[in-house]
Parts: structure tokens; sequence; C-alpha cells
């Protein structure tokens, strides 16, 4: 009996020592610091893959709409096509139809791209972009490996 609480007396003491001595000295990483580092490391990967490919976007989108000129066609979010008469301070006057009475100010946030209607029955093909590699760092190889069953 007396050896089983000197035992665990020893073993818990022993433990207990190296622990503080483990963590006077530093060794281990405070709990806080990590929730921390892991809270920074999170938004970073939110701010990559979310926040700047959207500053992107409309960084682009506000170029294109500085660059809208009269008669320019344009598509506007919420579907219709139209033609650009004139530009004022905070809105564009837009054409609609090939009726030349109907004309609408619409906000400049409004035009989604400058883009003519297809009226054709022909499906147009859009160009196919250039796929990149892993992170965009450079070109994705392809191989074209011409291989036959019976051989």
């Amino acid at each position: 009996m007396n050896f089983a609480l000197l035992t665990s007396t020893v073993v818990n003491g022993a433990a207990s020592s190296g622990g503080d001595a483990a963590a006077s000295s530093g060794g281990g990483m405070n709990p806080m610091m990590i929730m921390i580092l892991y809270i920074v490391v999170i938004f970073g990967v939110i701010y990559v893959f979310s926040i700047r490919p959207q500053k992107k976007k409309n960084a682009a989108m506000e170029q294109m709409r500085k660059e809208i000129a009269p008669d320019d066609p344009v598509l506007l979010a919420n579907g219709m096509f139209g033609k650009v008469v004139d530009i004022t301070a905070e809105c564009y006057i837009i054409e609609f139809g090939t009726n030349k009475g109907v004309r609408v100010p619409v906000l400049k946030q409004e035009v989604y791209a400058k883009k003519e209607p297809n009226l054709t029955n022909k499906v147009i093909e859009e160009p196919q972009p250039e796929k990149k590699g892993f992170f965009g760092f450079g070109k994705k190889k392809t191989e074209n490996n011409d291989f036959t069953k019976g051989e």
C-alpha cells in the first residue's frame, strides 16, 4: 500500500517538475499564440481566394465603364441590350429597341458589358482561355500520346 502511494508521488512529482521546466524554458508554444496564428492564416486564405479576385473584377468593370462612349452597344445587369446615346455624371442615357424615342437613364453601375446582341440563330463560339498551371505559374503542359491497343 505504501509502495503504490510512494510510486504515484514520485511519478507525478517528476512529471510536474519536468513540465514546469519545459514551460519555463520556452519549449512549448502558448495555446493562445497558436489560436492567433490560426486566425491570421484563415484571414490570409480568405483574402487571397476571395477578396483580391473580387477587387480585380471590380477594377476591370470600372475601367470598362470609363471607356464607354456614345453609340456603344451595352448589356445591362438585368439582361437588356441598348445603345448609349448620352453620358451624364452618374448615369447613361440608353436607347432601347429599334424605336428611337425610347431613351431611359440608367445608373452606370447597372452596365454589365460592352456587347451587341446576337440577332441571328448562329451560336457564337467564345474563345477558350489559355490554361495555366497550378497557382498560375506558367502554361500547363498537355501531351498528346498516341498509343494503339494492338501494339
